[in-house]
């Protein structure tokens, strides 16, 4: 419990901290990954250095979706991939740190994880590498199992890799 306690202090400081700067290139640069026009768009920064993060995207996402009406069974699917996504920029993405969104446009959902993107080669090991007796490399196919499409976009400084999930049958 103290160190849940103090990864969420951490976290609320750092969004503070960012809040007093000007806006961060990765944040913009997240912006820019969903150019789609959304009726709704909702962007977290955190720390790309504590995986504390993950569970902080999973929850801002999830809190979001639940916010703008989207179906429980969907909901779970966002938040299965946006832990995934965010692990992934965690583990792989060498940053200082990550941005998460989620947007809402014309039937879709999409939540996009972006990153400095050091490590560009880190998706596609992910995406090939992966057998059934690995302990890592499977959030990928997890991905690709529960959104309707994903993909990764190159940003100004950076990558995000992206899923969409159709609202509407």
């Amino acid at each position: 419990m103290t160190d849940a306690l103090r990864d969420t202090l951490h976290i609320a400081e750092c969004r503070r901290l960012r809040l007093d700067e000007p806006q961060s290139p990765l944040l913009a640069a997240a912006r820019t990954a969903h150019q789609n026009s959304p009726d709704r768009l909702t962007l977290l920064a955190l720390p790309g250095t504590d995986l504390a993060s993950a569970p902080a995207a999973r929850h801002h996402v999830t809190t979001a979706a639940r916010a703008w009406g989207a179906p429980p069974g969907l909901v779970d699917s966002l938040e299965t991939v946006t832990g995934e996504l965010a692990a992934n920029a965690l583990e792989h993405g060498d940053s200082w740190e990550v941005v998460v969104a989620l947007s809402a446009a014309a039937g879709l959902l999409t939540v996009g994880v972006t990153d400095e993107g050091r490590d560009a080669d880190a998706l596609v090991s992910v995406r090939t590498e992966s057998g059934p007796e690995q302990e890592h490399g499977r959030g990928l196919l997890i991905t690709e199992a529960l959104a309707d499409r994903w993909g990764e976009r190159r940003v100004p400084g950076g990558r995000t890799v992206w899923a969409e999930f159709r609202t509407e049958g």
